[in-house]
């Protein structure tokens, strides 16, 4: 479990993308949300198909994702996964790995669904982005996929 000071995390927290709209205030509240904790390369952190019930803000390093043993993204600093299980309490629809030593905040479902109903307007709206985005590139992959068959 990587040690940080709450002030630490909010530093960290400021300059990840997802919370850079956030004020003081608010990034307060989502470092009292968050637990810091330290990953080692080849860390599985989420397995496609199973259930999962954390939510990951990636702070330092790098792990890939993929589906069906195909890479389908690499997630740098400032990324975050996990949030689809946790809105709909299906399965993993990924499986991601630490590529290298990493930081992640991680944020229990009670935690996320804080942050994200209850907390930061501003935070839901990013994540919202996000997810469409990666509803479209699932889009295109199956359109794809189609066109092959």
């Amino acid at each position: 479990m990587a040690h940080i000071r709450r002030d630490e995390r909010i530093d960290l927290l400021s300059k990840v993308w997802l919370f850079s709209n956030c004020s003081l205030k608010e990034l307060h509240r989502i470092a009292g949300l968050a637990t810091p904790m330290s990953v080692t390369p080849g860390d599985v952190l989420a397995r496609e198909g199973e259930g999962g019930s954390e939510f990951f803000v990636v702070v330092e390093g790098t792990a890939v994702a993929k589906i069906n043993d195909e890479l389908v993204g690499t997630l740098s600093p400032g990324s975050f996964f996990g949030e689809l299980a946790l809105l709909d309490r299906g399965p993993r629809t990924a499986t991601v790995t630490a590529s290298t030593v990493m930081t992640v905040l991680v944020l229990s479902r009670p935690e996320f669904h804080e942050l994200i109903i209850d907390a930061i307007p501003s935070v839901t709206r990013k994540m919202i982005y996000v997810l469409g985005a990666r509803l479209r590139q699932a889009d295109q992959r199956a359109s794809r996929e189609l066109t092959n068959v």
